[in-house]
């Protein structure tokens, strides 16, 4: 049995897909139609939730990544606030419709400039640049409001970032 189970868990790292309950990934919550693949980069730890329509919210965290929702560029901002999750600051913000940004993606779904959702978890405190960023480029409200409950379940406790 404890071989079937380690090839199980080998078989999912290999694949680069884990269940939003693993704590590699902050224990997030995903919605039914979700998944979350591990990424690559050089200095962060990063993924991607997937959902159906190409749907993506991405996500980088490490002790150089800064605030992508930066309370210094609110003038680019339809929205921005400040929360406070389970003891950690959390910033909030979605970009202009018609502004191009550095937060745009690639692949934008043939959807305008803009509708970019941008949070930052401030994992050691406000002037840190040792954070957890989300961005997802929304097309409609339900996909924000995909994005937001999804996001809000993210825990730094529970992984390494």
């Amino acid at each position: 049995m404890r071989k079937m189970i380690f090839a199980l868990v080998l078989l999912f790292q290999l694949s680069g897909q884990i269940s939003g309950a693993d704590a590699g990934f902050g224990g997030m919550n995903l919605l039914d139609g979700y998944t979350v693949k591990r990424t690559s980069a050089i200095d962060a730890r990063t993924w991607t939730i997937e959902g159906s329509h190409g749907f993506v919210i991405r996500f980088e965290a490490g002790p150089s990544e800064g605030s992508w929702a930066n309370p210094g560029e609110r003038n680019k901002y339809s929205w921005y606030r400040e929360q406070t999750i389970r003891g950690q600051g959390v910033r909030y913000a979605l970009v202009k419709s018609g502004l191009k940004t550095q937060w745009e993606p690639d692949e934008n779904r043939g959807l305008p400039p803009g509708n970019i959702l941008l949070v930052t978890f401030l994992l050691e405190g406000a002037h840190s640049d040792h954070t957890a960023n989300f961005s997802a480029k929304v097309a409609s409200s339900e996909e924000l409001a995909d994005a937001l409950l999804m996001v809000a379940t993210f825990d730094p406790s529970k992984g390494h970032f």
